[in-house]
């Protein structure tokens, strides 16, 4: 009876040696698992770039702060301003957002909040609230409302597929087409052939000094 009573002690001790042993590790798990750091791995300030490929210019990025993330994304949580350049090396067109993001793997910028592109070969100026590009396609796209302003026209509707010069585009839902009078001074006389610099975005980071050039071959290495 006592050699029972004594393994039966035993056992209870066992069982629940082992249940304190499983809450402690779990409990562990639990805390390293909330202190665990999600933050960008690398931070910079006042990004500049220019991308180039045998030379020739095809694109400048303008940030004022690139969070690059552990899995190669990257976040310009302060605004982010992009030129697009020619074949000759004129810029085509340029866009701005009060924030953006770059994913590695899919490998396409997603702009967002007052998201204004501008091409300046043409003069058309779209305003939408998120445009993505596609760098591989050269091609840019959104599923929201856009609105587009011409030399004498404004064009309003949902959607839109267009190229990153902003010279050809489709609207994919067209809503609206209103024309403009003749004698009153439109947005696209104003900004044709010029950088359009919101008042919410930092003209200052715009500037030619500290550039850092990069090929678009070393890129693609890089992404690999």
């Amino acid at each position: 009876m006592l050699f029972y009573l004594g393994t039966l002690v035993k056992k209870h001790f066992i069982i629940l040696f082992i249940v304190t042993l499983a809450f402690s590790c779990q409990h562990k798990s639990e805390v390293l698992e909330h202190e665990k750091y999600e933050g960008p791995s690398v931070a910079m300030k006042n990004i500049n770039v220019l991308v180039t490929d045998s030379t020739l210019v095809k694109l400048r990025l303008v940030a004022a702060i690139q969070n690059e993330l552990n899995n190669g994304d990257r976040e310009f949580p302060e605004g982010i301003y992009l030129e697009f350049f020619t074949k000759d090396g004129r810029i085509s067109s340029t866009l701005k957002a009060r924030t953006g993001y770059y994913f590695k793997k899919e490998d396409y910028y997603k702009a967002e909040g007052n998201v204004i592109m501008n091409s300046v070969e043409a003069g058309d100026n779209l305003t939408t609230e998120i445009l993505y590009w596609v760098p591989k396609d050269e091609r840019i796209h959104s599923d929201q409302f856009v609105t587009i302003t011409t030399g004498d026209e404004v064009l309003t509707g949902e959607g839109l597929e267009a190229d990153q010069s902003f010279t050809e585009y489709t609207i994919l839902k067209p809503s609206g087409t209103m024309t403009l009078v003749k004698g009153k001074k439109t947005v696209t006389e104003e900004k044709k052939d010029t950088v359009i610099v919101d008042d919410d975005f930092d003209s200052d980071l715009v500037f030619e000094e500290d550039t850092i050039f990069y090929e678009e071959s070393e890129i693609q290495l890089e992404e690999q």
